[in-house]
């Protein structure tokens, strides 16, 4: 089984650096300080000379190697351990080392690194002798010690649980966030998909009817029998349309609710006067600009129905009381441009409705299976705009028109 990927280290603050410097210095200073002290009068003139100079010095080194302890945790928490058998003063570095290594649960590393600092607290004892009155005896050093480096490892431990758990939490909440569209993304696919089939069952039953007319009437006049034969063409196209719809659908295979009740037929593009009304009627103040020019395909009045309604909800929850300003632009050659603008709200917004996305993501979807593109985001007013492009459906040329009925 693969191990687990360490939690990687959060970024130390300015003031996390701060007192952490303060740390190793003052407990540097006071180990010197009580160790310089606490000489015996008849100790070498070498010890009082490396105590005086020596000591910090090392001591000062053990403080720098501590800047690279989470790149190299183990060297440097060894090395500055081994320091501090020969330097009472670099004592805060091998706190700071040790609680770091503890905070990576590395307990391998800490079986062997323990031991070393008490005794290498142990040596210290032995180099600087002390007075008769303020020699600690052995035992209760060792105690002392223990005692010592068993809370460190305790605070070292604590620590690295909280990291871990609030990395734990960055990788759920991403997680969740990625089902959330999944399941966005299978449920938009899901409702397209049951208001293609009721589309789809409505153009082929008119087709079937006026085949079947075409096959057992025989006294309709050339007229009537073009128009028929127009219908069916019509019918026929657009149908195909629809189903390309479809297919996009159902790429990936989809779990669908096949006992439900299909859905009422959705909205198109006619329907776009009422939606902003009813915009309007909740409060929004929309402007709008149709400059389309033929007939709107119905698969492709319904995805510029819902872009439309769905940027005028974005509009109203992130920029209430701005002015919406609609426009749609087209003609059967260039597709359909749909683009929605609002400035920047000039309302309060610390009461706005917090943000999901998964409304544009839907969107998206929604317009990409229709063949088109949407792109969304803040303008550099700081409004924001909906933008989109979608294909419009051929319609039959006069050639394909009379070869299909010379056949």
């Amino acid at each position: 089984m693969p191990a687990r990927p360490e939690p990687p280290a959060p970024p130390i603050g300015r003031w996390g650096k701060i007192w952490r410097v303060a740390f190793v210095l003052i407990v540097g200073l006071v180990a010197w300080v009580s160790t310089a002290t606490s000489l015996s009068s008849d100790t070498m003139e070498v010890r009082h000379l490396w105590a005086l100079i020596g000591d910090p010095v090392l001591g000062v080194v053990a403080g720098i190697l501590t800047v690279w302890r989470r790149r190299w945790p183990q060297r440097i928490a060894l090395a500055v351990t081994l320091i501090g058998v020969v330097s009472s003063s670099a004592g805060g570095a091998g706190i700071l080392t040790l609680a770091s290594v503890a905070a990576r649960r590395q307990w391998r590393e800490l079986a062997w690194l323990a031991p070393l600092n008490v005794a290498g607290g142990l040596a210290v004892e032995r180099i600087y002798p002390s007075t008769p009155e303020n020699e600690t005896p052995w035992p209760v050093m060792l105690i002392l010690l223990l005692l010592i480096v068993a809370v460190v490892i305790a605070v070292g431990y604590a620590v690295g649980g909280r990291r871990e758990l609030a990395w734990e939490r960055v990788e759920s909440a991403e997680l969740d966030a990625q089902r959330r569209a999944a399941q966005a993304a299978a449920a938009e696919r899901t409702r397209i998909a049951r208001e293609m089939h009721d589309v789809l069952a409505h153009r082929i039953s008119l087709v079937a009817m006026h085949a079947g007319a075409l096959n057992y009437r025989t006294d309709l006049s050339p007229e009537q029998m073009g128009d028929a034969l127009g219908t069916i063409e019509t019918n026929a196209h657009q149908a195909l349309a629809d189903l390309r719809e479809v297919l996009g659908v159902l790429r990936e295979p989809r779990s669908l609710d096949t006992d439900a009740a299909p859905e009422p037929p959705q909205p198109e593009i006619s329907a776009l006067p009422a939606l902003i009304a009813e915009a309007e009627a909740l409060g929004s103040r929309v402007t709008f600009s149709d400059e389309t020019t033929g007939a709107v395909p119905s698969g492709l009045g319904r995805t510029a129905y819902r872009v439309v309604q769905e940027a005028l909800t974005n509009a109203r929850k992130h920029a209430p009381g701005a002015v919406v300003r609609v426009r749609l632009a087209g003609s059967p050659i260039a597709g359909l441009q749909i683009e929605v603008r609002n400035p920047r709200s000039l309302q309060d917004l610390d009461h706005a409705l917090p943000k999901s996305g998964l409304g544009l993501l839907g969107l998206q979807e929604r317009v990409a299976l229709a063949g088109g593109r949407l792109d969304h985001g803040q303008t550099a007013d700081g409004g924001y705009a909906v933008t989109a492009w979608l294909p419009w459906p051929n319609a039959p040329t006069d050639t394909e028109a009379t070869s299909r009925r010379s056949a």
